[in-house]
């Protein structure tokens, strides 16, 4: 009996895990293409706006840049609204002093020594000459870059409050730039085309086109220095853009105490996929984003990115026919429901204190969000159930030094520092220290103690499993590269 004790409890681990870990990766993919849906026509002409604007690269200042701003330009006046075209030029030295401000140094010297690394990986260029004279060449004879920002305001009624949506029709002239952001770029035109003749907006819209975001984000910056009003005036801005060309849409990076705005992302009734682990990394680092220019002067801002697949980020390979369908379709969804919602919903609150936002994923298309007050008292209900049930056992002399009870003094060191030094990461681990005080308290039920344990065991490798996924797509997949 001890044997075959044994192998059931072997079995069960087993199914816990298969079980765990399938639904861990089942909950992060992106939702399937839905033929029936009302928005599939919207889809099918996003889908033939892409391939149409993916014929070649298109960096700044190409003709293949002219065909695909006249392209889109010439989609807007189709639906009955004038864009403004913001033309503006960016020159050498302007190129150089960016570079060195973004990297923090005083000097091309200093810039080299600090970054030669990252511009042998990502240009293959091993001298500062050789750099300098990279930068020389993406410029006109002239010296100047020609950037051409495209910006369509749909206006509501009554009111100066309203959101900006953001993709860059540029690419880098090693690749075509499907997903990187020619994808970003047809999604918002479909949004356009929904509210366009929208007479009852309760927001004013902005639909920014930036050009020049390969060469350090050029128009973005550009738009922000040309438009400093829009500050007081847009309660959010949304970004959309690409690493990868699979895999769903997540949101990776925020402006700070962001509680109110992803709280908007999940009433949007948009597919909402995101870790406030991977945006508060990812806040710690160096960005490099269109968005990054506005959350340098104070506004509220969400990235969104599709991450999976970056091998193909800036290459050749980055083209229509590699580019998932089920992303694209997720790519249009988030950004149909956030302009839906801004059209019909007052973004007030956004321009009230908030507070941190801890969030992840939770089953497909379900987003967890707390603040970080709430996760705090989470975490100490959490750690006192288990610290009471364990002084109870130790009145009781069953406390024993297990590997479970080590286990468990683990996750509660790892708890309290996480909430009070990471909050954005402790769910990772008070979670699991919850369900291990619940699954205690029905231990004298046999059968439904081992139903208990695995349902906590697999409630955990959801947890678990995105959360690995998401490190080693954007840490170790891209320090391989």
């Amino acid at each position: 009996m001890p044997m075959k004790k044994k192998y059931l409890s072997l079995v069960f681990i087993i199914v816990t895990f298969i079980i765990g870990i399938v639904l861990g990766v089942w909950q992060i993919q992106p939702p399937r293409v839905n033929k029936s849906s009302d928005m599939y026509p919207a889809y099918k002409r996003m889908m033939v706006n892409l391939q149409q604007m993916n014929t070649g690269p298109r960096p700044s200042g190409s003709g293949e840049n002219a065909i695909v701003r006249a392209k889109i330009l010439s989609e807007i006046e189709d639906m009955g609204l004038t864009p403004t075209i913001q033309d503006t030029v960016y020159t050498l030295n302007e190129m150089i002093e960016k570079l060195l401000l973004d990297g923090g140094v005083s000097s091309t010297d200093e810039f080299w020594e600090a970054y030669h690394d990252l511009v042998a990986k990502y240009y293959g260029i091993y001298s500062l000459d050789d750099f300098m004279d990279y930068l020389g060449s993406t410029f006109n004879e002239d010296g100047n870059i020609p950037l051409h920002n495209i910006i369509v305001k749909l206006d509501a009624p009554d009111t100066d409050s309203g959101m900006l949506f953001i993709a860059h029709y540029d690419s880098v002239p090693e690749g075509p730039g499907a997903a990187d952001d020619m994808l970003g770029v047809v999604s918002l035109l479909e949004a356009v085309r929904s509210q366009a003749q929208n007479n009852t907006l309760e927001n004013d819209l902005y639909f920014l086109f930036t050009d020049g975001e390969e060469n350090g984000k050029l128009g973005a910056n550009k738009f922000v220095a040309a438009y400093p009003e829009l500050k007081e005036k847009i309660a959010l801005v949304i970004n959309i853009d690409s690493l990868g060309n699979q895999g769903s849409l997540m949101l990776y990076q925020t402006s700070p105490n962001a509680y109110r705005m992803i709280e908007v992302v999940k009433k949007s009734g948009a597919w909402p996929y995101g870790y406030s682990v991977g945006a508060k990394v990812h806040s710690l680092m160096a960005s490099d984003s269109d968005l990054t220019e506005f959350l340098n002067e104070g506004y509220n801002g969400l990235n969104f990115a599709v991450i999976e697949g970056s091998k193909v980020n800036h290459t050749m390979e980055d083209n229509y026919e590699n580019l998932n369908p089920n992303t694209t379709w997720h790519c249009l969804q988030t950004t149909l429901s956030l302009a839906d919602y801004a059209a019909n919903y007052s973004l007030a609150n956004l321009q009230k204190p908030s507070r941190e936002a801890i969030f992840f994923p939770f089953l497909p298309g379900v987003m967890v969000l707390l603040t970080d007050i709430l996760s705090h008292i989470l975490c100490a209900i959490a750690c006192a159930l288990v610290l009471t049930a364990g002084v109870l056992k130790a009145k009781k002399k069953q406390l024993k030094p297990t590997l479970l009870t080590i286990l468990m003094s683990l996750l509660i060191s790892v708890s309290l520092i996480c909430s009070i030094f990471f909050v954005a990461g402790s769910y990772l681990f008070y979670i699991p220290l919850m369900l291990i005080a619940i699954t205690s308290l029905v231990k004298k039920w046999p059968k439904v103690y081992i139903l208990a344990k695995m349902v906590s065991g697999i409630v955990v490798l959801m947890l678990w499993t995105p959360a690995f996924i998401v490190t080693w797509q954007t840490l170790v997949v891209q320090m391989m590269l």
